[in-house]
């Protein structure tokens, strides 16, 4: 109960975060037009980490924890998330001249396309071919929102260039979410903010310079807008996303930010009076079942049951698990998963494999809790999957299966 009630704070978090960027999106960055997209993020981020420095002295113990790792991936989040992102989409919001919002905010919804290729790539994570069927269909949905006649097309025309740059924005934040999950590992969600927007602000100094001799002419209600930006869809907004993605996987995040493109299509005909056409809304359509469907190819599954006796098989692999009534695997896709087991009022890495047992010659579904080395019988144990590591496999000797874990714990101690 209490990892369902973490995840239930945690998706509304994300939930709230990406309403607030709806409001950005049609109330907010409009007022900003007469402003250099580029100053505008160097502004937004300057005015935010401001607000948000105080977390790097709460949490300046924890700085030290930082690998060269994590800072090289938290700088890929200030980078493209941050800088490249916000720039991409407020260029894209600006070629609309905003009547097209809703367009703009609807093809941020291939963020979990291309944080999923890159967890495939970069990450090891593997998906069916179920999952490249639904990303080619967004594809196609993509194409049908972007242009009201789809039959008529220029593509050197401010539509097209703001699809590239929506699309540009869509990856970029994609990737950051990627990026950002692995950021959270052992640091605050609040330090994470804070050096994301330092790092952006940083990033943004130098294109931002050229532009530096318009601020005393920028008109008081900018600067107002801007304030305003920074305790709503900036930097708090970002606070409550990180807040959320460290309770709840990143697969879950990308659902709980449909909100987004729901409630900005919804503000922009009531308070705009922008209306989709027919191929739009039915290119919508498609484009959000689509990444719903393949996003879901990797949704989280609680798993939590008595720990069974077993025959110590785990003694002849080198690695000792934690043996579950299968039936509590039903609607688990077979195969191996990073996890988090609670397990007597404490947190544990662990791996979750569910499918067939060379040893046995049975299907199993057993848990290998990292870093525990006590007794494990008749144990209530939760485990609430991560990231799909592999496909079943079947071993032909001890040995093999045995090398094979051994790969399995060497990926899951150093993902």
């Amino acid at each position: 109960m209490q990892i369902k009630n973490k995840i239930f704070i945690g998706a509304l978090a994300v939930v709230v975060a990406a309403l607030l960027w709806s409001l950005d999106g049609i109330f907010l960055r409009p007022h900003l037009a007469s402003v250099s997209p580029v100053l505008v993020v160097f502004l937004e981020h300057s005015l935010g980490f401001i607000i948000l420095f105080p977390f790097l002295f709460i949490y300046k113990t924890e700085l030290k924890k930082i690998t060269k790792k994590q800072w090289g991936t938290i700088f890929w989040v200030a980078l493209f998330g941050g800088a490249l992102g916000t720039t991409f989409f407020t260029k894209a919001l600006f070629l609309t001249g905003f009547v097209d919002v809703s367009v703009v905010v609807l093809l941020q919804k291939f963020q979990p396309i291309f944080a999923i290729l890159l967890s495939a790539i970069i990450l090891r994570e593997r998906f069916p071919l179920k999952f490249y069927v639904y990303a080619s269909c967004a594809l196609i949905g993509g194409y049908f929102v972007t242009f009201k006649d789809p039959s008529s097309i220029n593509f050197g025309s401010a539509t097209a260039m703001m699809a590239l740059f929506s699309l540009l924005a869509a990856f970029s934040w994609g990737s950051s979410t990627t990026f950002g999950k692995y950021s959270l590992k052992n640091i605050n969600y609040g330090l994470l903010t804070a050096l994301r927007f330092g790092f952006t602000m940083i990033i943004m100094f130098i294109p931002a310079l050229r532009y530096f001799s318009t601020l005393p002419s920028i008109e008081s209600s900018v600067w107002t807008t801007l304030l305003i930006i920074v305790f709503t869809s900036g930097a708090v907004a970002m606070y409550l996303y990180y807040y959320g993605l460290k309770k709840i996987p990143a697969s879950l995040a990308t659902l709980c930010e449909l909100a987004w493109p729901v409630s900005a299509i919804i503000f922009d005909y009531f308070f705009n009076h922008n209306v989709l056409s027919n191929t739009q809304i039915v290119g919508a359509v498609v484009l959000i079942v689509a990444v719903t469907l393949a996003t879901r190819l990797n949704k989280t599954t609680i798993i939590s049951g008595v720990v069974l006796p077993g025959n110590n098989n785990g003694e002849k692999t080198g690695a000792r698990t934690a043996n579950l009534d299968i039936a509590l695997a039903k609607d688990l896709a077979k195969g191996l998963y990073s996890c988090k087991v609670d397990l007597d009022d404490a947190s544990y890495r662990g791996l979750l494999y569910y499918g067939f047992n060379s040893i046995t010659k049975k299907d199993c579904l057993e848990i290998h809790v990292l870093e525990f080395d006590g007794n494990l019988y008749g144990k209530n144990i939760t485990a609430v999957t991560e990231r799909y590591l592999r496909f079943p496999k079947k071993f032909k000797s001890v040995e093999k299966l045995s090398e094979q874990i051994k790969r399995d714990l060497a990926q899951s101690f150093n993902e």
